[in-house]
């Protein structure tokens, strides 16, 4: 089957269509890949963050986010059939290999559920990880309505997701962007655009000198928050990438599928809660392409990846 994949950490992902075809084990469901789309995450693995998690195998799968189609179903599947519409996140740790860059995938059945009618393929493809992991971080900083909150990376996936549900919550929301992100962030949900750079902690204090009540920043990655100085005494940090630091109020979200989330996730796509933009699609062949247009551009929600 053809799928994106890297053979050695550091290099390019190439496209290769002589990779094998998965099989379905026990609690496993087979997918035919429709759509996907591009995380950080996978920048991380070619990059070999995750090495250690990927011992004996040379040949890894890209791609985490996938909407697709039931080809088959392994032993004790109770909640999908084949010929379900569905979509998930294929989960990492032993399956960082298997990726949803491919025409075919084997996942666990807790890893997925059955695609809304009322959700497009392509807005499925792109929205499990970031979006399941928004609403874990959203969660972990417990707002009230009138609490404020700085999402710092709010033109991201996971961030532009956060700002939606941290204004469905009633917080008012603080967001850093360019000036050409203005109106991008302002309809998200965000109330006050900061200056993007070396000047939003400066701005925050200006506008909020007792400090915010909540912080999610989804850039910073394994150090410490350079934004916490910010947040109010009392008030809560969380990350999706370590960043949080360790106390009372701070919280480092592990992602991990769950289908509780994803079924959350789909009700605030059908009820319209969240929207994901989509800024580019790119066709599996072209797939290192909106690799490196992640890397390389200013990206404001989601880069998708167009599968069969």
């Amino acid at each position: 089957m053809r799928a994106v994949t890297v053979s050695e950490f550091g290099t390019p992902p190439v496209v290769r269509d002589d990779v094998p075809e998965p099989v379905t084990g026990t609690r496993q469901v087979m997918v035919r890949v429709r759509a996907s789309s591009v995380n950080w995450l996978d920048v991380d693995v070619t990059q070999g963050i995750f090495a250690e998690t990927a011992p004996g195998s040379p040949l890894i799968t890209l791609g985490r986010d996938f909407a697709g189609i039931v080809e088959a179903v392994g032993e004790d599947v109770r909640t999908v059939e084949v010929g379900d519409e569905v979509f998930g996140t294929v989960p990492m740790g032993a399956s960082v290999h298997d990726g949803a860059w491919a025409e075919f995938i084997a996942t666990g059945e807790h890893t997925l559920i059955r695609r809304p009618s009322a959700v497009d393929t392509a807005t499925a493809g792109v929205a499990a990880l970031a979006a399941t992991t928004a609403v874990m971080t959203i969660d972990a900083l417990d707002l009230a309505p009138g609490d404020t909150v700085l999402v710092v990376g709010a033109t991201g996936g996971v961030g532009g997701i956060a700002v939606q549900l941290a204004r469905a919550a009633g917080a008012t929301v603080l967001a850093p962007g360019l000036p050409e992100d203005e109106e991008y962030l302002s309809g998200l949900g965000v109330s006050e655009v900061l200056p993007r750079g070396d000047g939003v902690i400066a701005a925050v204090r200006k506008q909020h000198p007792g400090g915010v009540d909540a912080l999610l920043d989804a850039v910073t990655a394994y150090e410490i928050t350079p934004f916490a100085d910010v947040v109010r005494d009392g008030g809560r940090i969380a990350s999706p990438a370590d960043a949080a630091g360790y106390g009372p109020g701070r919280t480092n979200v592990t992602h991990g599928p769950c289908t509780e989330i994803l079924q959350r996730v789909a009700r605030h796509l059908v009820d319209g809660t969240i929207t994901i933009p989509i800024q580019e699609s790119y066709d599996l062949a072209d797939a290192p392409k909106a690799l490196e247009a992640l890397t390389a551009h200013h990206t404001r929600g989601k880069i998708a990846v167009r599968v069969a």
